[in-house]
Order: structure tokens, then sequence, then C-alpha cells
């Protein structure tokens, strides 16, 4: 796939501003399916037709003005475009010819399936172009693999905009604002014992499997590359990862911390107080914190994840209203156990948060106020500077366009390897003024607090606390006593870790492995991870990011 994109081109002589629009042609595109994918509707292989607005750095970068996730009329198919560049190609009959070569990604519809791709297309001095060809060759999509690769029409129209160069100026600002980054390679060099195999989880995740893995340590981030099934992705720092449930915990967990910070009163909210649909008898004193923990006390089964993985949540996750998915979340479970005490996994738990949220924002900022818009991208993102990418959430596809919490969301690896940092930083001795979290539920979910706190699951050494995981490492560490490390997770095969003096480490992969184990070892050559969790804080210049 790298040969999509040389290492080395000429530098660009077109100036390129205006809107580009991809004409699929479904005659033209092939699908090939990998792996134990199972076979779907051969329509999934008609791209969507992709309309974006672009503009050009001096450096010769395409910068598309929306880079988050863009709906279309696909019945499979939404759409990201990433930042691109351009180069002179060739030069017929005294003509000069230049190639623009984009990022994109295909995103399922509804859901938070990825697969990442490339598109190249020519285009003359007149700005004109005809056909454009793309390839995918990679995805973090569990049960959907597949190799695309086709043509279409391709047009341009140039346009000049109002504010060209806010957007070139945002953009350069959040390249100036990307963490120091590095590859594993030189981290191993520093400590020659360190096996980026094992951080790789190569006994239990093939690589074909695995998207991306990397590390934040002494505030550097090392990553690995971005492997595709033809070589390595040429847009590695553009390359779109999926959330999944790891939006439980960005999402949901870091709202509810802030609003605490703010109000003091969100964690003991009653759900029946701002969720009328469900009034319901088996609500009655079920809290936010118990929605956070997923301990409302409403299931069929207590069995792991027999709920969550029952066909009848399908009526869920298949649901585009609000309403619907409410519908499901207030009614389809009954009450089994007092709130607070029994761990059951339900993402729906999740959306009546988010839905709950959302309400209790509007009445204290007014009924235009947005959970994800105001809280998770305005007070939270805007503070960490991450991308574009990650200003886009799945919402319900109806007038009340409620963001779902519980997962579709879209980051770089910047993105998370800056939330991963600032999780830790807020917990350690943050001054008041820099304060942005509630410091006594994000202590408890860091597993930072004194007593332990944590709901068990089916599995002994992990637990659950205000949406973050925790695992007991003693017995793959070092560790003598119990020591439980946080982390989030995300459905196929995705885990951040947060560890001790602002260090994580993380995969993104469709490998269905949640265990981690293998790569604890490793990162105890590092660090010791059986101390007490630093109170160093960041460098001031590190936590204005």
């Amino acid at each position: 796939m790298q040969d999509l994109v040389p290492s080395e081109t000429s530098p660009a002589t077109l100036q390129i501003q205006g809107r580009i629009t991809l004409l699929a042609q479904a005659n033209f595109a092939k699908l090939s399916y990998v792996g134990s994918s199972t076979k779907v509707d051969e329509a999934r292989r008609v791209l969507p037709s992709m309309v974006f607005d672009v503009v050009q750095s001096q450096t010769g970068e395409i910068i598309p003005l929306q880079r988050s996730l863009q709906l279309s009329n696909n019945p499979y198919w939404d759409y990201i475009v990433g930042v691109g560049k351009i180069w002179q190609s060739s030069q017929s009959n005294g003509e000069q010819t230049h190639t623009i070569a984009l990022p994109f990604t295909l995103v399922e519809k509804n859901e938070n399936c990825v697969h990442n791709g490339i598109v190249t297309f020519d285009i003359n001095a007149q700005y004109q172009s005809t056909e454009y060809y793309y390839q995918i060759s990679s995805e973090t999509c569990a049960y959907f693999k597949a190799d695309f690769w086709g043509r279409g029409k391709v047009n341009f129209a140039a346009k000049q905009y109002v504010n060209t160069e806010l957007y070139l100026q945002h953009y350069q600002q959040e390249q100036q604002q990307r963490l120091t980054t590095l590859a594993l390679s030189e981290l191993s060099q520093r400590y020659p014992e360190l096996s980026t195999q094992a951080l790789a989880l190569t006994d239990s995740i093939k690589p074909q499997d695995m998207t991306l893995f990397g590390l934040v340590f002494e505030d550097v981030h090392y990553v690995s590359g971005c492997y595709t099934r033809q070589g390595n992705y040429p847009f590695c720092e553009q390359l779109v990862l999926p959330s999944y449930s790891s939006a439980k915990s960005i999402f949901a967990g870091l709202s509810v911390f802030y609003l605490q910070q703010q109000f003091g009163d969100v964690l003991n909210q009653v759900v029946q107080d701002w969720l009328p649909e469900c009034q319901s008898e088996q609500w009655q004193g079920v809290t936010f914190a118990h929605l956070l923990n997923m301990s409302s006390g409403n299931y069929d089964s207590a069995a792991y994840h027999a709920d969550e993985s029952a066909n009848a949540t399908l009526a869920f996750f298949n649901a585009t209203s609000h309403q619907d998915k409410l519908h499901f979340a207030c009614q389809q479970y009954s009450r089994k156990s007092p709130p607070g005490q029994q761990f059951v996994y339900h993402t729906s738990e999740t959306y009546l948060l988010t839905s709950a949220l959302n309400r209790y924002i509007k009445s204290k900022w007014g009924e235009k106020a947005d959970i994800f818009t105001d809280v998770v991208v305005n007070k939270l993102f805007a503070h960490l500077r991450l991308s574009a990418l990650s200003n886009g959430s799945r919402r319900t596809q109806d007038a009340e366009q409620q963001a779902y919490g519980g997962y579709g969301l879209f980051f770089n690896r910047d993105d998370i390897a800056k939330l991963s940092l600032f999780i830790n930083s807020q917990s350690a001795n943050v001054i008041p003024a820099q304060r942005l979290l509630a410091q006594a539920p994000l202590q408890q979910a860091l597993q930072r607090s004194s007593p332990a706190f944590g709901l068990t699951t089916d599995l002994p050494t992990i637990r659950y606390w205000n949406s973050f995981w925790a695992r007991n490492i003693k017995d793959v560490s070092p560790c003598k006593e119990d020591t439980w490390l946080p982390f989030m997770s995300g459905y196929g095969g995705i885990t951040i870790a947060l560890l001790p003096d602002n260090s994580s480490y993380y995969y993104f992969s469709d490998s269905n492995q949640y265990n981690w184990s293998a790569a604890i070892p490793e990162l105890a050559k590092l660090q010791s991870l059986c101390s007490a969790h630093s109170t160093t804080m960041l460098p001031t210049t590190q936590q204005d990011k």
C-alpha cells in the first residue's frame, strides 16, 4: 500500500482549493473477503459518493475542511477523509500533471467498524481529473474483513474559502501540538531487554489482526507501524481508530467526572428524574453512579456478557432512533438485585446515562446544549488539542441526534496518547486551577485511592468501577502484593492501559483478544508497576497540550 504514495516526490506547483466529489461506480468495485469473515450482501462493494472541501498548505498537504465522520446516503457506509498530499507526477505534451493521495475510511453505518484505505487521482493544470483509484487493505473490525479496490469518477470544482488561512493555521497548530513521537525500535535500543514482540502480543494476536500499538513513556510517544495486508499504511498518523467501548470511559466517564467537578451533584442524580421513559418500578433508586458502574440491578442474566451478546440486544444496536433505543434500555430488563451490588455489562445503560446527562446539562446551559459537543469536545478534547477527527460521534438518525456514549467515537494514535496522559495527570496532584475532573470518582476509577474500589466480574483478576476496568497484575509481574492497573477496553481487542508515572500502553486490534498479560512483564522492565502511583505532575508545557 505504501507504493501508492512514493517516499520521494517532487513538490507541487499546482495550488488546490475547492470541492472534490468522488462518485462510485459499482461495476468497477472489487471486494475480496479475508480471514474468517462471513460473506455479506454484495451491495457493500458500492462505495458511498464522497463530497468534501479541501485547502492546500505550502508544503503540499491537502487538508479537508471536515475531518470527522461524514454521513452518506449509502445504505452500508459513511466515511472519513484525512489529510493527504499532492505532488508532481508526470509531464505529457508539455503539460504538468499532479497526483493527489488522500487517506479515507469507510465506517459501517450506525456502527463503529472502520476500513482504512487510500484514494489517488491525477489532476492537470486546468484542474481537470477524470478517474480515481482506491485501495483498502486493513480494518479494525472483528466480524467483517475484506480488501476493497476499484475506480470511480472524480470531479473537482475550484472554490475560494473566506477562512482558508484559519483552516491552515488550525492544522498547523494540530501538527505542532502532537506529542513527541519515536519508533518503538528506538525504545528497544535504550532497553535491549525489552521485547516489542511481546508488546505486540504476537502469541495471541496475528500480525494481520493488529492495527497498531504504542507506549507513552517519559513524555515520549513510542509507536509501531500501521500494518496492512499490502505493506505499511503511508498515512499512519492519520489512521482512524474506532473507540468501541473505550468510549464508555472517554465519553461517559470523563463527562461525569467533569460535570461532578463543575456542579458537585451529578453522581447522585436519580435516573427517573431525568428520563420519564424509565418510570417503571425497576428503575426506582437507580442513580447516575449506578449506570456509570453498570450496576442498575436490572438484567436477565448475571453471567458475564450473557445479556450483551444475546440476540435481543440487536434491537438496541440496530435501532437508529432515540426513542427506540430508550425503549429497549428502559424496558428490556427486570430488577434482579439492589442497585449498586451486581455488575452486568450493558451498553444500553451507558446510553441511558448519556441521554440523562444530555438533559441534565440542558437544565444548566439551555436547550441547545449537547453533552458531546459542549462537554466532551469543547471542554475536554479542545483542552487536550485533539485532532479534528475526534470531533465526530455516532448519533441517532432522528431529530434528537443523541450521541451514543457507549461507542461511536474515532481517534488517531496521537489522540489516544494525549487522552491517556490527561487522565493520568488529572489523577496526580493537580493544582486546583488545572483540575477539570472531580478527584474522588476519578481516583476510585483508577484504583488510586484507599480502600480499592471495584465491582467483581467473572474473572477474579478483573474489576470495574466508574466506567474503567482494572487488572490485578500480581500473577504476571514481580509485584508481591495485589496491584490493580486501570485500563479502558473496546470491542474486538482494544486496550488502553494507564500505568504509573504518566505512562500508558495501548493496542488496537480486531483479534477478539482482550488479554494483554504478555505485555505486563515487558512494561515492568521500564518502570516499577508495583509501587504506589507517582504523584509527579506533567511539565507545564505538556499539561497545556
